[in-house]
């Protein structure tokens, strides 16, 4: 049994997702979590039992225990599976297996008659000696599928904060072990035992336990390591690798594995309408901007400095995963960024004992295809400043993948990858640092682009809440944009989006507005002196 406080401690934190948790059989909980394990349990016994298996052997079809295999893997979000040759799965992908060997190991694993510790460890050993990936979530979650009532799924991140948890963080291996197994495999059956008041039936409902404790232990820890540091949360599917084998950063701030649980973990819902009002943008475009996502799956704002594209980007982006258990995350492009830093790229990595090595590190675009993958929901990722970067340099082999999205290519590591059907881009491009025309022909068959001058409709509808008029600023910006004379290093309106900008407009113009146009103007100086502040403060005033 488990101590008292394990699991008051734990209830406590159930109850942090599921406030009226009372059991094993509450509805969310059973929709979220229990389900979908159950059914896939069920399609394991079918696809892997022993008779299945000793089919497979006697015809030596074992391309069919390849796709068994991949099926029963795929079925639900329990393992990470976005990258192939380097997910929970990359194992049957590895171009060294030997797939007879592979199908004996298997039988072994899954029905020899022996110690589940002791199989696991011989699997183990057998990865190890053919080199192929040996990773914690290969053979426990097919033992896990198949023996519910028996057998525990280890995923590496819940494991080692689980044994923490109940003080016994040193049993932690990186490797399938036996001991390490037996012991976490008895911890998880003592806390079935003190829950069966609870009415938890095998290791299905203890898993789905101990997920939702983890996940809340983290949200309420605001992701932070025992060193104070945020957790960046390599993926549990790769923590496992001998250390030959690259690691790729994965995981994210709420990695849910359920396929069911849109109503505990989605984002919230923010309308067409609410954007309409808070952008001040027509529903009628926005509605054409998400068109076009929808069918370009990457679309570009560019425009001259000040006309809110990051924003507009940012909105669009928490409108399109509204009610989703989706992603949204933010790069920024610059004149160094290149391709380590966005797909892939060799890092130096200090070992324990002191020696520099260098492995292949995922880049944002990676990590973020990682973590997307795993969502359920809509995700998108926003690139900010995307002309300021060598395009060609930065994506590689992301033009191609951007025009065919179903086509899975080599990196330059070699390392297979497909972009998620479910991650989007938006882009941002400030036309005033890079014209448009010097990244056209490579974009603009992948991207739909959004033309976003100064709206002055928008600086209206913001004054309304405010008390500044902004009729007599709208006159001298129309005035001064059509004396630029480039439409793409026009003033934008984000300069004076501000409630108290009655106040504060003299520092904006003399100290915001007036260098920007002195620079433009920097071989005639005399064509920013009508739009000097003594001579236009009138007018807005």
């Amino acid at each position: 049994m488990i101590a008292d406080w394990v699991l008051t401690d734990l209830l406590a934190l159930v109850r942090e997702r599921y406030p009226d948790w009372d059991g094993f059989a509450h509805e969310p909980f059973v929709a979220d979590e229990i389900t979908y394990k159950r059914d896939t349990a069920v399609k394991a016994r079918q696809l892997l039992g022993r008779r299945a298996i000793e089919e497979i052997l006697a015809t030596a079809v074992y391309d069919d225990l390849i796709e068994r295999l991949e099926k029963i893997g795929r079925d639900n979000n329990l393992l990470w599976t976005a990258q192939p040759s380097r997910g929970d799965l990359a194992l049957l992908y590895a171009p060294q297996l030997n797939k007879w060997d592979l199908a004996e190991q298997i039988r072994a694993l899954l029905h020899q008659q022996r110690p589940t510790p002791d199989k696991i460890e011989t699997f183990a050993a057998y990865c190890t000696a053919e080199g192929l990936p040996n990773k914690w979530t290969f053979s426990t979650y097919f033992l896990f599928m198949l023996r519910p009532h028996a057998d525990m799924f280890i995923k590496p991140s819940v494991a080692k904060w689980f044994l923490k948890f109940m003080g016994m963080g040193e049993i932690y291996t990186a490797v399938p072990s036996a001991d390490m197994y037996e012991r976490y495999k008895k911890n998880c059956h003592a806390l079935q035992a003190s829950l069966a008041s609870y009415g938890a039936k095998d290791m299905i409902d203890i898993q789905s336990f101990i997920w939702v404790a983890y996940q809340a232990s983290r949200e309420r820890t605001g992701r932070l390591d025992a060193r104070g540091q945020v957790d960046l949360g390599v993926p549990d599917s790769l923590t496992t690798d001998p250390p030959a084998t690259p690691h790729i950063m994965h995981d994210d701030p709420t990695p849910y594995q359920t396929k069911a649980n849109v109503t505990a973990s989605s984002a919230p819902v923010y309308t067409v309408a609410e954007m309409a009002a808070r952008t001040g943008y027509p529903a009628e475009t926005i509605q054409q901007w998400r068109r076009a996502l929808r069918r370009k799956k990457q679309i570009i704002f560019y425009g001259p400095p000040g006309t809110g594209k990051t924003f507009l980007a940012e909105q669009l982006a928490q409108q399109w995963v509204s009610g989703q258990a989706g992603l949204v995350a933010l790069v920024q492009f610059h004149p160094a960024y290149d391709y380590a830093d966005f797909v892939e790229g060799l890092r130096p990595s200090t070992a324990v004992d002191g020696t520099l090595t260098y492995q292949q590190t995922p880049g944002r675009l990676l990590d973020f295809c990682g973590r997307a993958g795993q969502k359920e929901g809509q995700s998108v990722l926003i690139i900010d400043e995307i002309n300021r970067a060598n395009l060609s340099q930065v994506f590689g082999e992301l033009f191609y993948l951007l025009e065919y999205r179903q086509a899975t290519i080599p990196l330059a590591s070699g390392t297979l990858f497909q972009l998620p059907e479910n991650v989007y881009f938006i882009g941002t491009m400030n036309t005033a640092d890079r014209s448009v025309a010097l990244v056209d022909h490579a974009l603009r068959r992948r991207f739909a682009f959004i033309w976003l001058p100064p709206n002055y409709e928008v600086l209206r509808h913001y004054h309304q809440q405010t008390d500044f008029d902004p009729e007599g600023l709208i006159g001298v910006l129309e005035r001064l944009n059509a004396h630029l004379q480039d439409p793409h290093y026009g003033v934008g309106i984000s300069y004076f989006l501000r409630p108290d900008v009655g106040r504060e407009l003299a520092d904006i113009w003399q100290l915001e507005i007036e260098p920007y146009l002195e620079e433009y103007f920097f071989n005639q100086p005399a064509q920013t002196d009508p739009f000097r502040w003594e001579i236009v403060s009138p007018e807005m005033l």
